[in-house]
């Protein structure tokens, strides 16, 4: 019998983690499953322990199972990406959990296994990523939900290092912890002009507050940012934001939960399989929530090579 493989984020949600995996254990042991479990212990650990368990086993395993939030799903990948035949699933445990809305995973954990235990032998399906290089880096970094440079990616920092996360994680509400980090920073955060490259096309625009390609709706937390993304259709969909003034933003914001921010002017969309964006002043970048850098960024689309065990 193959093994289903667990790489555990105990940390996640301030703590979330480590209850959702004891829930998770339980069950696997009252259903005799065979499987296997790592657990993280520092940043990229699961990207590392994927890469790893790749290696080792590979023909041995159903799936490789992430446990914990979007930066966990998106390390795990990353380290997946050198053995396409192996398909990746996910349990959420984290505050965000954008991944589980755009891919359809189950919110709660124990439906999240129960959905993997039915499905473990059927060969899954194969969903486009991202493929990046960011400030003339020789390395790629990967992302499955959305890379984003600019405004968004200093609120993602801010967010991350806020205090306040862990006790609205507690509560459930870890979402407001993104809410006020981009409170906090509308009113000093510098704009800058933006130039993009689009399959061969260019564009500028003025007075940028962010640039986000997505490969699926939503991020930070539950934002609608790019409604008509398709996770298979082989393209990024592209949004800019420029020329809003503070208060607009802070108002367009509050639309962008029901994915009603397109209708403003200040709004521009593409569609692009390779894109590149750079701007006068630096701006930091990051992929699924986590900084990875600052611009240029280079993205290419991955098309269907992600192999996931999701509905």
């Amino acid at each position: 019998m193959k093994l289903l493989i667990f790489i555990v984020n105990q940390k996640a949600g301030n703590g979330n983690g480590l209850k959702v995996w004891n829930k998770l254990k339980e069950e696997l042991e009252k259903k005799k499953i065979y499987y296997r479990s790592f657990f993280t212990k520092y940043p990229n650990h699961a990207q590392e322990l994927a890469r790893q368990i790749g290696s080792m086993f590979d023909e041995k395993i159903d799936a490789v199972v992430a446990v914990g939030g979007d930066g966990t799903i998106n390390e795990v990948v990353s380290g997946m990406v050198h053995y396409p035949n192996v398909k990746v699933a996910y349990i959420p445990a984290g505050s965000g959990n954008d991944f589980s809305r755009g891919f359809k995973v189950a919110k709660s954990p124990i439906d999240a296994l129960s959905f993997i235990l039915r499905n473990r032998a059927s060969k899954g399906k194969l969903f486009d990523m991202g493929k990046c290089k960011v400030g003339g880096k020789s390395s790629s970094s990967y992302f499955v939900s959305s890379l984003g440079t600019g405004f968004d990616a200093a609120v993602s920092k801010l967010t991350n290092e806020s205090k306040m996360k862990k006790y609205l994680n507690k509560i459930h509400l870890g979402s407001l912890a993104y809410v006020g980090a981009l409170v906090r920073l509308l009113f000093t955060y510098r704009l800058t002009n933006v130039s993009l490259h689009i399959d061969g096309k260019d564009f500028q625009y003025e007075n940028v507050w962010f640039v986000t390609i997505s490969n699926q709706p939503y991020y930070g937390g539950g934002m609608k940012i790019a409604p008509k993304a398709n996770t298979t259709d082989g393209f990024f969909d592209i949004t800019v934001v420029y020329n809003l003034s503070r208060i607009k933003l802070l108002f367009i914001f509050v639309t962008v939960f029901l994915g009603a921010h397109t209708k403003f002017k200040e709004i521009a969309q593409h569609k692009g399989a390779s894109i590149k964006v750079e701007s006068d002043q630096k701006m930091l970048v990051h992929v699924d929530g986590e900084l990875i850098g600052q611009n240029p960024v280079q993205v290419e689309v991955q098309h269907r090579k992600l192999l996931l065990l999701v509905k």
